[in-house]
């Protein structure tokens, strides 16, 4: 795991980001972060950067572009889990 002061920063960048969804949060996000970008730190930065609740962070963390399998979510269905906290 990273430390936090390594992390902060994306985070930071994400919250002063315009963005159109969380499918877009999540590739600034794989922008920012480079070689740290993994589920878990995917899950850091949402929480950080938009108050996302834990176990919703987990959910988002199976984002299909970070593995698939049968419970991989979709880019819709990161859409769907992360409107309450990145509708602005």
């Amino acid at each position: 795991m990273y430390a936090p002061s390594l992390l902060d920063p994306a985070a930071e960048s994400l919250k002063l980001s315009d963005f159109t969804g969380a499918t877009e949060v999540a590739r600034e996000a794989r922008t920012l972060l480079g070689e740290r970008f993994s589920s878990v730190t995917f899950m850091y930065v949402l929480m950080r950067a938009f108050e996302v609740e834990y176990t919703a962070a987990c959910d988002a963390a199976r984002w299909h572009e970070f593995h698939g399998g049968p419970r991989a979510l979709s880019d819709a269905d990161l859409e769907k889990l992360l409107a309450p906290w990145l509708d602005r």
